[in-house]
């Protein structure tokens, strides 16, 4: 399952060492939270400010599993 959309960056989580657990707010899909490879790096922390306008592709394999943000 998959889908791409703008949505509103709300929080993210650290996991491990260099990857975060992002939650976004879609207009289409809701509140939604997905893993974000890299997204400890200096390259993406700038775009995961808490209010920042993303435009977002979300993955998984099933819609209940935690998906990866694009």
């Amino acid at each position: 399952m998959d889908w791409s959309d703008e949505g509103i960056f709300l929080s993210a989580k650290p996991l491990g060492e260099a990857n975060a657990v992002a939650e976004i707010f879609t207009a289409r899909h809701g509140r939604h939270l997905g893993l974000v490879r890299g997204g400890r790096s200096r390259k993406v922390r700038p775009l995961l400010q808490p209010g920042n306008l993303l435009a977002v592709t979300w993955r998984a394999r099933l819609a209940d599993h935690l998906g990866g943000f694009n």
